[in-house]
């Protein structure tokens, strides 16, 4: 199926992973073209709006590997992704993992590749876990999402922590590989 020649924001939106507000605020600061109906709205030549995904260096969402699950790692620690990444190789046909080191970070990327489960750990530097997890769950375009959560620490106070923030599940380091995978497994079925 052929694309509309014109999308709205909204539309823009969808495709970036985006809020139509965020769309808006794009095209009055001059970083994506755009023109005026006469009854006010604004409209986007896709053509446009494919270039400035490509200047911008954003994959939308429905180009990240169709028919694949995407699972978004967040950890500060490089050696855990890497973990991460080569615990998947096996089921690279079936997953796509994506990758963050901080929370910024991964507040960016849930927008970009609309993961359907989010593995988080709690302690890291600007913005930590239970903040990205709280993001996530009371947002309603995201609350959908399952949290997992990983910390170096099993204290009691961290855990309860983090079902206030509404995780879906919560381990300790070192991780117990198998049973993240199976929980993961279970999650995207």
């Amino acid at each position: 199926m052929k694309d509309p020649e014109y999308i709205t924001t909204s539309e823009a939106g969808n495709i970036c992973g985006v809020t139509r507000i965020t769309i808006t605020r794009w095209i009055d600061d001059g970083l994506l073209n755009a023109f005026i109906t006469p009854g006010g709205h604004r409209k986007i030549r896709r053509e446009d709006l494919d270039r400035f995904l490509a200047a911008k260096n954003i994959i939308p969402p429905e180009a990240t590997n169709p028919g694949k699950k995407n699972i978004l790692v967040v950890d500060d620690n490089p050696y855990d992704l890497k973990l991460f990444e080569a615990a998947f190789l096996v089921a690279k046909d079936k997953y796509q993992v994506h990758t963050a080191s901080d929370g910024f970070e991964a507040v960016y990327k849930i927008g970009e590749v609309k993961p359907g489960i989010v593995v988080l750990d709690l302690m890291m530097p600007n913005m930590d876990g239970f903040e990205v997890c709280t993001r996530i769950k009371s947002n309603e375009h995201t609350k959908h999402i399952k949290v997992i959560v990983t910390m170096a620490h099993g204290e009691e106070e961290n855990r309860k922590k983090a079902l206030e923030c509404r995780t879906d599940a919560f381990f300790t380091k070192p991780l117990d590989w198998t049973a993240l995978i199976e929980k993961i497994i279970g999650f995207s079925q």
